[in-house]
């Protein structure tokens, strides 16, 4: 099983150190953002399992910065903070937080919470995945895996494909597709569906002009092909 990574962000480099040396004592493998921008572009690259985020930054707002990274990562963000104040531990927990640690924190506390989450997540994830030959989705984090490498979707493009993968290799028509997914209120109409299709071959497709994934049948709709 490969090491669990964990991504501290924290412009403080004395909680840094701390934390990185008793995620190594545990096995993790760790990286450390010293700035929201520095953090945000690691967590693109790290792909971290648990982030530990601190509320305050220098001259940043850690919530903040967790209302933006919401929207790449699913991983638990366990919040540690000098403020003690139920204001924003509530906005931290509102806005994306999964705990919150109080400063001065044991390093041991802090282990168990992230071990702990760390359980909890993994507990669902076989319930949560869709395996199919050279693709699998993850219900959980919303994304798909093609091999080591994890693509981030949006929840339409997510849906879209997760309905074609539990018909894998049928053929799905355009209007079965923008009623499902969609639905029979929506103010958009049936050409937003091939925008997504278009979209999702983007980042799922070796040559998007050239699909081999999802392909076009002509005055039918889309399938989504799978090799047995």
């Amino acid at each position: 099983m490969d090491a669990q990574k964990i991504m501290i962000v924290d412009d403080d480099p004395h909680i840094c150190e701390i934390v990185q040396v008793y995620c190594d004592r545990e096995g993790f493998i760790s990286a450390c953002g010293r700035s929201g921008t520095e953090a945000m572009a690691l967590l693109r690259t790290f792909e971290p399992d648990l982030i530990v985020l601190d509320v305050l930054l220098a001259n940043e707002n850690g919530i903040d910065w967790c209302k933006q990274a919401r929207h790449f990562t699913d991983a638990p963000i366990i919040f540690v903070s000098s403020q003690d104040e139920d204001e924003i531990k509530i906005s931290a927990l509102t806005y994306g937080g999964d705990d919150y640690v109080t400063k001065p924190f044991s390093p041991g506390v802090l282990m168990a919470k992230i071990k702990a989450h760390l359980r909890r997540v993994s507990a669902g994830r076989k319930e949560q995945l869709l395996e199919l030959p050279g693709i699998t989705l993850d219900y959980y984090a919303q994304s798909v895996s093609m091999g080591s490498t994890a693509v981030f979707l949006s929840k339409k493009e997510f849906s879209l494909l997760s309905y074609m993968a539990q018909n894998v290799n049928r053929v799905i028509g355009v209007d079965t597709l923008f009623q499902i997914i969609w639905g029979m209120e929506s103010l958009e109409d049936t050409r937003t569906v091939a925008v997504h299709i278009s979209n999702l071959r983007k980042k799922i497709e070796s040559d998007p002009a050239n699909p081999e994934r999802i392909i076009t049948v002509r005055g039918s709709g889309y399938m989504l092909v799978a090799d047995n």
